[in-house]
């Protein structure tokens, strides 16, 4: 899956799209226009099948996964709407096995030591450390001793502020959800929307 981690330097941002008051396709469009280049969305989002059903169709610029995916029969759901990558809250073995039976790239949520190096060994491309803002950036720090090849996400709590420290302390990507939430359709809100992806983005090479 290096074609994975290629997109994920290139462009190191996975906006997460949680149950949005927006309609997703705009919130995909408007984010996708900005230059990222990963949109997931909850599986729990009550759009969220039909969206990715077309999302490969429709976002040619980007790739559509699902979040939030915790168990083996919400992975295949998602991978039959039509998810390009899954991503999960937890190591769940099961759900890895799934995502590689069907060559579909996975972020698996970890915290510990013990949990991030058991899914990378499972198969999972890239380790979503969550919480990240309640672990800190040190964290990445430390884990960067033991680990220096595993990519890492960090996800939960991510914003402006505190996106620079987290890629200066060795996070490969951010996943980030509220920083990027969009209040309405209004050309003020998709520009502001925008406009906090382009600094995320830029925030690895400051």
């Amino acid at each position: 899956m290096s074609a994975l981690l290629t997109e994920l330097q290139a462009a190191p941002l996975v906006a997460i799209l949680r149950r949005p008051r927006v309609d997703i396709e705009v919130c995909a469009g408007a984010l996708i226009e900005a230059g990222v280049r990963f949109v997931e969305v909850t599986i729990d989002s009550p759009a969220a099948v039909p969206f990715l059903e077309s999302a490969a169709k429709n976002f040619k610029g980007g790739l559509c996964g699902a979040g939030t995916v915790t168990v083996p029969e919400l992975a295949e759901k998602a991978i039959r709407a039509g998810a390009q990558f899954l991503v999960t809250p937890n190591f769940n073995p099961d759900v890895i096995r799934v995502a590689r039976s069907h060559q579909i790239p996975i972020f698996c949520g970890a915290m510990t030591p013990t949990e991030i190096f058991s899914a990378y060994e499972a198969g999972a491309e890239v380790i979503k450390v969550f919480p990240a803002a309640t672990l800190g950036s040190a964290y990445f720090k430390e884990l960067r001793g033991p680990f220096p090849e595993i990519p890492l996400m960090a996800t939960g709590g991510i914003n402006l502020d505190n996106a620079t420290d987290f890629f200066g302390a060795g996070a490969t990507a951010l996943g980030v959800g509220s920083s990027l939430t969009m209040k309405d359709e209004t050309l003020a809100s998709v520009a502001a929307c925008q406009e906090v992806a382009r600094k995320l983005l830029l925030g690895k090479s400051r």
